[in-house]
């Protein structure tokens, strides 16, 4: 059973390490780095080629242990068909294993994939990893979260959580770290975003 005082503690720490390294991160307007990951069938998925089709919204997603993270994903569920009428498809990226990420996308019924990034080294080129300290650990194992179970090697490698607007030139023009919960899940400014690329795109 989880202690209620070690959750609290593990948010509260948790978003004192997002703030400090949301800095650190990636913002708009940067070039994105490329990537090829695979996805939960093992097939490889490059954003280059995601681009030609249009814009890519990327998600950093932390795992199904993480229910904020779940949540998040229902919510770009719930707002699929709305980015794919702007244009836009979606990936998202995270540590956790194929088995998880196929476990999560048939318990939610999500249209998208969700990319292994082994180690988090997309993440560390989106500026948006962090390596969780040993004290911390504690805390989650207290909270019946065992990393090295989800993620396998190199299990205590983690992003903030982080969602990323990316144009067909490669050009990152919105970008939002937070560990807020109810700030995530409100995807109101970067569908904003999304809405205005798509205008730029028909022009005048």
């Amino acid at each position: 059973m989880r202690s209620v005082g070690s959750v609290a503690m593990l948010r509260v720490m948790e978003e004192a390490v997002s703030g400090d390294r949301a800095t650190k991160a990636l913002h708009a307007p940067s070039r994105a780095p490329g990537f090829s990951l695979p996805d939960e069938t093992s097939q490889t998925v490059s954003l280059a080629e995601r681009l030609r089709d249009g814009p890519v919204v990327v998600v950093f997603y932390r795992g199904e242990w993480c229910p904020c993270c779940i949540q998040e994903l229902d919510a770009v569920q719930w707002n699929l068909e709305r980015f794919k009428l702007l244009g836009a498809s979606v990936l998202a990226v995270s540590p956790q294993l194929p088995i998880f990420s196929r476990r999560c996308i048939r318990r939610h019924g999500l249209d998208f994939p969700i990319l292994h990034d082994a180690g988090g080294h997309v993440a560390a080129q989106f500026g948006v990893d962090w390596k969780v300290p040993i004290e911390l650990r504690e805390l989650y194992l207290a909270s019946n979260v065992n990393l090295e179970k989800f993620n396998g090697e190199g299990g205590w490698a983690l992003p903030l959580p982080a969602r990323f607007l990316i144009d067909r030139q490669r050009t990152i023009v919105y970008a939002e770290i937070n560990a807020d919960d109810a700030h995530r899940m409100d995807l109101g400014g970067l569908l904003t975003a999304l809405d205005g690329l798509q205008r730029q795109a028909s022009g005048p």
